[in-house]
């Protein structure tokens, strides 16, 4: 059975990519806003430093972001015609059903850790911010909980995605050595300092290949994500050898 849920898309720009310049131009716009005129500046006042300040921050991660969403529609488009791939599997009705509601639960867990993460690091800034300008606390305190506000409305909408995804036709899974989809869900582990941890045979029920891979973070740090994909009847050799073919690139 193919995937007949939402599309592949695999277009000329992703979404990613133009969220990403549109935040790039924003961020240019905050740092832009003091110099409109004098008497702007000056309502501003304190303001100012923070607003230029969180806005520069954003465009820059934002431009920098374009290409990394760039370099991952590059792997989607070859997932989607077919390149390299180590695996391409459909699955039954029994088989989708009896796997995505497990997958919900666990991203419903991941994504509200790293909220929980997102959080503490911004009142972190908000509490420094107020020993370093505490006329702009309050300013950066409110863009802060914004940002925060709108990654959490991001989550809640992945979240009943996926849920939505539990009743939905069974997907497609494309696997290459360096990323996989199912059905319009993309995981890279190469390039852009991404790196593929381990990747392991669950033989509980139902059977599933996971991947963990890794992606550069703050300090020195790598912050991991687990992708679980079902193994379809019939294809536990083949899985082995998918298995042993991710893992020698160790």
């Amino acid at each position: 059975m193919r995937w007949t849920g939402e599309p592949l898309r695999c277009g000329t720009m992703s979404t990613g990519e133009r969220v990403s310049w549109f935040f790039t131009l924003l961020g240019a716009a905050l740092v832009a806003a003091p110099f409109v005129s004098e008497d702007y500046q000056r309502k501003l006042g304190n303001g100012a430093f923070a607003l230029m300040f969180v806005g520069g921050v954003v465009s820059l991660t934002a431009f920098i972001v374009v290409f990394l969403y760039r370099s991952r529609n590059r792997h989607r488009r070859n997932l989607v015609a077919g390149r390299d791939l180590l695996a391409r599997w459909t699955y039954t009705a029994a088989e989708w059903h009896a796997f995505a509601p497990g997958e919900t639960r666990r991203l419903a867990s991941s994504k509200g850790t790293l909220l929980k993460i997102m959080g503490a690091i911004m009142l972190i800034a908000v509490v420094v911010m107020a020993f370093l300008n505490r006329g702009a606390t309050v300013l950066l305190g409110c863009i802060l909980f914004a940002t925060w506000l709108l990654c959490w409305a991001i989550a809640r909408v992945q979240i009943r995605r996926q849920s939505k995804l539990e009743q939905a036709p069974p997907p497609e899974v494309r696997i290459s050595a360096h990323a996989l989809l199912l059905g319009d869900q993309l995981h890279v582990w190469s390039g852009w300092g991404n790196r593929l941890e381990k990747c392991d045979l669950d033989k509980n029920e139902p059977p599933q290949i996971a991947i963990t891979y890794s992606t550069p973070g703050g300090r020195g740090t790598r912050p991991t994500q687990t992708v679980c994909v079902p193994i379809p009847a019939g294809r536990e050799a083949e899985a082995a050898a998918l298995v042993q073919r991710l893992s020698a690139r160790d």
